[in-house]
């Protein structure tokens, strides 16, 4: 039966209540970056002839000469697909003009046709979904792609919407559309954009961002209009991991001069965070560069936090938290770890948790009680993810609001997505809401399960496992298997089945009935964690930053790796090698981005075998060789994360990031040494 339409239906006018002024703003920046688009997309479009300017002889010497080039680069495709050319070819009939004109260029100067191809395909969504602009656009698997066929048993990720939306098309049927039950409930083009379009795609539409004048608080850049893109960008992807801040009021404060929840320390932090979302900033990845704007942001934000560390602030700890993540995401997080401490330590001593402050005002209270919430979950997700008990061991007595009475107290964010002219909202409250009561779960297992010997039996087990099932079957409707689609949401459910994974892996040898068998929660956890990777990468792709996506990543991939061995059966081999190289081609993109993925990368390419590493490498149509163009690691990793799940505890040190990459040593491949 398909969920009630009351929790479906948009309203009529979907737009954000303040930004009709920024429409307009949205809609010329939108056609000055692609200027072969139309602002206004009809309700029901058809695909179009693009090549409008051109006689039909022009047309003939154009389709010649691209064959021409094409023949030309041949050399450098002797091995490939004879697919490739035929995809080229789809490429150029259908994209606007100016972009099939960049792609034959690239193709006449020489350029392998398999990487045009490729970056073509993966590294820029928009121009596919520019091909039929009312339909969409999905990722492919790179190895097979089809689902292993034991994960259609009992799963219900793939009865989702965002699933049945991904596989629309039938490549043995032709792109004929079939909307799938459910489908026609999602009324309006903003809610159906949101399962049919990668999410990096859309824009954040703030209008207390318009005239922000960031420079105001930080003497690194004094070019708003780049801050303001950052900000933006960060609102979008890495906000929704940590949500160290509430979101309207450090930019009413920013906005206002105010330093109630804003301050040049917190200012500066998350321009540092926000520069690794950045794609524009293809140097990103170089924390340690001196001439990278990254780097002097966090320069700056350390600075200050050198001056202001001592004095208990709102915006101190919030910053504290932002610079723990971004150390994390550099692949030091024993650097990082005094950030979070101190954190912790400011929030105890502004007494947050548990104490309203008298004649304070409502907007600070409430800024309290979310900073508090925020530092809680941190704190949670931290212990949980290096297996150590919280520092903070009882979340904060205020109550979460509901989110439908009250979303001002956790902020929303709005979004367009390309060719819309309506806005999509992220629904944050609903989201932080969930994250909140889950964390309480996950920070009770964690001071059981690690305050000094691991303390978890069977019984235990089953007990959280309840409370996590109550939890989960009590999700709002948008993020139930069904309906979940933003990358907020499959984080939610990946969290929830690394959990279960981390309670039952040590009792696998406890014998038990066969409704608790902690083999059956393993291999459940296991193939629905696998299910929802592979779905976030259908609708998503792995290119834009996404700090959380790594973890999933390497934990399957060493898994499958583990598994890739010389007595492995053939069907069984091929199922392991299309997860091992999905995991690093995902790394692989993710490198890009930030640090820790190309500490990850290296980790999980030291581990297959030369075999693989040509699969590799085909499949993203590199060069040989490619794969291993930097085999040394820039700069050193410290840190002291178990990149896995353990069964013993005294298996942690060796799965400690930084013990794993000095075992492997030049990283050299597997059957190399």
């Amino acid at each position: 039966m398909p969920p009630s339409n009351h929790l479906l239906k948009a309203p009529q006018n979907t737009e954000h209540p303040a930004v009709a002024n920024d429409r307009s703003t949205s809609d010329k920046t939108y056609k000055n970056s692609h200027p072969s688009r139309t602002s206004t997309p009809s309700a029901t479009c058809k695909p179009e002839t693009r090549f409008t300017s051109q006689t039909r002889s022009d047309q003939a010497e154009n389709k010649s000469r691209t064959f021409g080039a094409l023949g030309r680069c041949s050399n450098n495709c002797k091995d490939r697909d004879p697919t490739i050319y035929e995809e080229l070819m789809g490429l150029l009939k259908n994209l606007p003009e100016r972009d099939a004109q960049d792609i034959f260029k690239r193709i006449r100067s020489g350029e392998d046709a398999g990487s045009v191809l490729q970056q073509a395909k993966a590294g820029d969504a928009m121009l596919q979904m520019a091909v039929v602009p009312e339909t969409r656009y999905r990722y492919e698997f790179p190895y097979r792609s089809d689902m292993p066929k034991d994960f259609h048993v009992d799963n219900p990720y793939l009865n989702s919407l965002i699933y049945e939306t991904a596989t629309l098309y039938s490549h043995e049927n032709g792109p004929e559309l079939t909307s799938p039950s459910g489908f026609t409930d999602l009324v309006s083009e903003e809610q159906r954009s949101m399962y049919l379009k990668p999410f990096h795609a859309a824009q954040v539409i703030e209008p207390l961002l318009n005239d922000a004048k960031i420079s105001s608080w930080t003497s690194v850049s004094k070019d708003d209009v780049l801050m303001r893109d950052l900000l933006r960008v960060m609102f979008r992807c890495e906000y929704q991991f940590t949500a160290a801040f509430q979101k309207d009021l450090f930019l009413q404060d920013l906005v206002a001069g105010r330093e109630d929840f804003c301050s040049p320390l917190l200012v500066n932090a998350v321009l540092a965070y926000a520069c690794v979302c950045y794609p524009q900033m293809s140097n990103r990845v170089e924390y340690w560069n001196p001439n990278n704007l990254l780097y002097r942001f966090t320069a700056e934000a350390k600075r200050l936090w050198e001056l202001e560390a001592k004095v208990p602030r709102i915006t101190t700890i919030q910053a504290g938290i932002i610079l723990t993540v971004f150390h994390n995401l550099c692949g030091v997080d024993e650097i990082g770890k005094p950030y979070r401490l101190q954190a912790v330590a400011l929030a105890h001593q502004l007494r947050i948790f548990d104490t309203a402050v008298a004649d304070r005002s409502e907007r600070l209270q409430r800024g309290r009680e979310y900073t508090a919430w925020a530092m809680y979950n941190w704190e949670t997700l931290s212990a949980f993810s290096f297996m150590i008990a919280p520092a903070i061991k009882k979340p904060p007595i205020w109550v979460l609001p509901d989110p439908s009475k009250d979303p001002s107290w956790y902020g929303e964010t709005w979004v367009n997505y390309p060719l819309n002219r309506g806005l999509s909202p992220l629904n944050m409250g609903q989201v932080l809401r969930a994250r909140c009561q889950f964390r309480i779960i996950m920070n009770e297992f964690c001071n059981t399960a690690y305050s000094g010997g691991y303390k978890i039996d069977l019984e235990l087990a089953n007990h959280f496992r309840g409370r996590l099932e109550s939890w989960y079957h009590g999700l709002p409707e948008s993020l139930t298997p069904r309906r979940i689609v933003l990358p907020g949401h499959l984080q939610l459910h990946i969290y929830y089945h690394h959990l279960l994974l981390t309670i039952y892996e040590p009792l696998l040898d406890v014998a038990s009935t066969r409704e608790s068998s902690p083999h059956h929660m393993v291999s459940n956890a296991k193939k629905n964690m696998h299910t929802l990777v592979r779905i976030y990468f259908l609708r998503h792709g792995f290119e834009a930053m996404d700090l959380f996506l790594v973890i999933p990543l390497v934990m399957i991939g060493f898994e499958s790796a583990n598994l890739i061995n010389n007595d492995t059966p053939a069907d069984e081999i091929e199922s392991l090698r299309a997860t091992l190289i999905l995991v690093a081609q995902g790394l692989y993109y993710q490198r890009r981005n930030h640090y820790l993925a190309q500490v990850l990368f290296r980790v999980i390419r030291g581990k297959m075998r030369q075999q693989e590493i040509g699969l590799l490498e085909r499949s993203m149509a590199l060069r040989r060789g490619d794969v291993d163009r930097d085999s040394e690691l820039a700069v050193a990793v410290r840190s002291q994360w178990p990149v896995t799940t353990v069964k013993k505890q005294d298996e942690i040190e060796s799965r400690v990031l930084s013990n794993i990459v000095e075992s492997l040593g030049d990283m050299s491949v597997e059957g190399e040494k």
